[in-house]
């Protein structure tokens, strides 16, 4: 494991190194992989723990990348996006129970009808959609597509979902049922990053996070490598700097993030480049180079 700019080369991008010692972060991922399994078990019941499972498991996979072993990635990104999928999909009107297959001990059966639960926003989605296509989960996907964007956001719309995060989550729901709208909504959430009327820790988030993962989604096609591995590059860096030099909240750091451990977004456009049979020049810690091969 490399550490920062200093471990960077033409063709790789190191990790920012955590704030925290090894020891608080094996803790802290003992205590997530214990919650897992419990939040799973009280779904029957309390269907709104979806959100809180998406959570959890996308965190733990950002511990297991960092601390390893990097093989539990997948399986955990897996969960995270079926969980926050089947959350979204329970929004559509009420008809036969949606059953989802979570894990042991199998599927099962969720309301639907439901209000919009509690936590689960459109950049959860996107999140979560950038997890299913970097781990290949038909299942999720096709989750995705029963989703009703429209209704994800809070009521009123926060300005980030207004100005971009709903424009974003429901271009790649058309980009994936291969509607050509979907790359004009792309733009329009690409150009809402830098609006002004955003927050500045809502704008900074757009720029460093979500307009470079926005570009990779755009240039995924494209049979320029050198331009696809500049924007890679770029967009990892951004990531990098977010994580470990910006913010958020006065005077805390945020460098010990799970969320900073993978770039999903980046990961997710450079596994579906890889699938296009384009080549990926560019490697990094914050991409688990397995899924970006599509070898697990």
């Amino acid at each position: 494991m490399t550490d920062g700019k200093d471990g960077d080369s033409a063709g790789f991008v190191a990790r920012h190194r955590p704030g925290r010692d090894r020891d608080a972060l094996v803790a802290q991922a003992a205590d997530r992989a214990d919650e897992i399994p419990m939040l799973r078990d009280s779904l029957a019941g309390r269907p709104g723990n979806l959100v809180p499972l998406t959570e959890e498991a996308l965190a733990l996979a950002g511990l297991r990348q960092l601390l390893g072993p990097e093989d539990a990635v997948p399986a955990l990104l897996r969960l995270g996006a079926r969980a926050a999928m089947a959350a979204g999909a329970t929004v559509t009107p009420a008809e036969p129970p949606l059953r989802v297959d979570l894990g042991p001990p199998g599927a099962i059966e969720l309301p639907r009808g439901r209000e919009r639960p509690t936590g689960l926003t459109p950049r959860r989605l996107v999140e979560a959609c950038h997890a299913a296509l970097a781990t290949r989960d038909r299942i999720a996907l096709d989750l995705f597509a029963q989703v009703p964007v429209d209704r994800i956001a809070r009521q009123p719309p926060a300005p980030e979902e207004r100005i971009y995060g709903l424009a974003h989550a429901q271009g790649l729901q058309a980009l994936l049922r291969g509607d050509a709208a979907g790359n004009q909504l792309l733009l329009q959430a690409i150009q809402g990053c830098n609006d002004t009327a955003l927050a500045p820790a809502a704008r900074d988030y757009a720029q460093f996070i979500v307009s470079p993962e926005i570009e990779l989604a755009l240039l995924h096609r494209d049979p320029d490598a050198a331009q696809f591995d500049k924007a890679l590059r770029n967009a990892l860096v951004l990531h990098r700097r977010y994580w470990s030099e910006l913010r958020p909240n006065p005077g805390e750091a945020q460098d010990s993030d799970p969320a900073g451990f993978i770039a999903l977004g980046p990961l997710a456009w450079a596994a579906m480049r890889h699938d296009q049979g384009l080549p990926v020049g560019i490697r990094s810690d914050y991409l688990p180079q397995g899924l970006v091969d599509g070898a697990v």
